[in-house]
């Protein structure tokens, strides 16, 4: 049996029975009181949104006219274009329910492209506008330059313009090469 005027002893009695955890600081009823009503008052909030959700679509749908039966009886019509991958059209200019596969659709436009890209076509025969591939539009682009229109940068202050800077606020002449 342990020693019980020992005070370093660890045993179920104490050397000191009037010594024990105080009981002032903390109160353990309040507390469970405490948790007790934030579950019951976040249960109530759950409840009144709910019912808040509710009236307010009843409310909207109240407000909007139903839909008609002949609406949602009609075919779904083909949307203008251009199209998401995965529609397919019947004679009828209906979207079909046969399955569509996107890589070759992919492969197709690409091939589409690629032939707009390289190959000459009349754009508009009446006005004499050609398309040329995209090649040889690059060199003559690169041999004639780019068209470009005077700038009036640099007319006042015989050839100079203002350029901003940190230390000059704004101040500082460049010259514009013509």
């Amino acid at each position: 049996m342990a020693d019980t005027n020992d005070p370093n002893n660890h045993g179920h009695r104490h050397a000191n029975p009037q010594v024990s955890h105080e009981r002032g600081d903390v109160n353990v009823f309040q507390i469970t009181g405490f948790g007790i009503g934030l579950v019951i008052t976040c249960i109530v909030v759950v409840f009144a949104m709910w019912a808040m959700f509710a009236y307010l679509a009843k409310r909207e749908d109240s407000k909007n006219a139903p839909v008609p039966a002949s609406m949602t009886q009609e075919r779904q019509r083909v949307p203008p274009e251009p199209r998401l991958s995965g529609m397919a059209l019947d004679a009828n200019g209906q979207v079909s329910a046969h399955p569509v596969y996107p890589r070759i659709e992919l492969k197709e436009l690409r091939e589409d492209e690629e032939a707009i890209l390289s190959n000459y076509a009349w754009v508009d025969p009446d006005h004499g506008i050609v398309r040329i591939p995209i090649d040889q539009a690059i060199d003559i682009v690169a041999r004639k330059g780019l068209p470009s229109k005077p700038s009036p940068a640099g007319s006042d202050n015989d050839g100079y313009r203002m350029i901003p800077a940190a230390s000059s606020s704004g101040r500082t002449l460049e010259k514009i090469a013509r």
